[in-house]
């Protein structure tokens, strides 16, 4: 199948581009950001998206693309609505001329403004421009394509730069790490999220599906299971409380996939079992 990647330069675009190479998929990686193998373009302008289109001839455009820093969207919303929901509008009505199929990654903050466990058919409330432009661009895809799938997912680790990475860091230096003990998602092992979205490609799966681990915890719970672990000194974490007077970010967003992984017949695992599988990077510091 040939599969467009936008946001392949991304961390999470990087792995599936792998990751679908490995399982036969011809992949086309395209990213405003210059990196070799990729395809650089702004997909803002709706004459590239179109070119791009009718060049490649893509079975499925798998959508990542986006700006993921809640503060710079806070701080900059034109800027990250043309990004977050502007590109995915100039995509639907590609993908509706053309006939494609599209796949949307989205995000667990397309809900937060109720403490609730959250399913996959549940209308979102988010609190963030960055989910209120996620949660329009679900709905402009569900309103324009027949041929989709949503793919909700969180807190995604298993790479270099990840929090499991960060936490190593700042412990085995003996660095004071602050984390926060009151905002809660649930965790994403990176080999549970790749799996899945192939399923959801080779099956032709249609809908929404929350491809999240089946655990949530607060940074200062998952920073001290980390520490755990590796056998660190946890008393360098230092937990402190966001102030959402202030803040705008949910407390707790718990996405229930339980629908999707019976769908997908994919059972995630648990944070304490893949920890160690996360050593060949998390602890490189180490050895240095």
């Amino acid at each position: 199948m040939r599969i467009l990647i936008t946001g392949a330069a991304g961390v999470i675009g990087k792995k599936l581009t792998k990751y679908l190479c490995e399982t036969s998929h011809r992949i086309i990686p395209v990213d405003v950001v210059q990196r070799d193998g990729v395809i650089s373009a702004d997909l803002r302008d709706e004459a590239t998206v179109y070119r791009l289109v009718k060049e490649y001839v893509p079975d499925l455009i798998l959508h990542l693309a986006a700006i993921k820093n809640l503060r710079f969207c806070e701080q900059n919303k034109e800027a990250a609505r043309a990004t977050n929901y502007g590109i995915t509008e100039i995509l639907t009505r590609a993908c509706s001329e053309f006939g494609t199929r599209m796949i949307f990654f989205s995000s667990d903050y397309v809900f937060g403004k109720y403490n609730h466990f959250w399913q996959e058919d549940d209308p979102p409330c988010p609190t963030t421009r960055y989910g209120k432009d996620k949660a329009a661009s679900e709905r402009l895809i569900r309103e324009r394509l027949s041929d989709y799938a949503i793919v909700r997912t969180a807190q995604v680790y298993g790479f270099a730069g990840d929090f499991v990475s960060l936490t190593c860091e700042a412990l085995t230096s003996r660095r004071e790490f602050i984390v926060l003990a009151n905002l809660v998602n649930c965790l994403t092992w990176i080999y549970d999220l790749l799996p899945m979205v192939n399923k959801i490609i080779n099956h032709a799966n249609q809908g929404i599906f929350h491809c999240v681990g089946s655990e949530a915890m607060s940074r200062y719970q998952y920073a001290c299971e980390i520490a755990k672990a590796f056998a660190l000194d946890p008393s360098y974490i230092q937990a402190v409380n966001l102030d959402f007077s202030n803040d705008i970010r949910p407390p707790v967003v718990w996405l229930n996939g339980a629908s999707t992984y019976e769908t997908l017949r994919v059972h995630p695992g648990k944070l304490k079992d893949n920890l160690p599988l996360c050593s060949s990077y998390a602890m490189e510091v180490t050895r240095h």
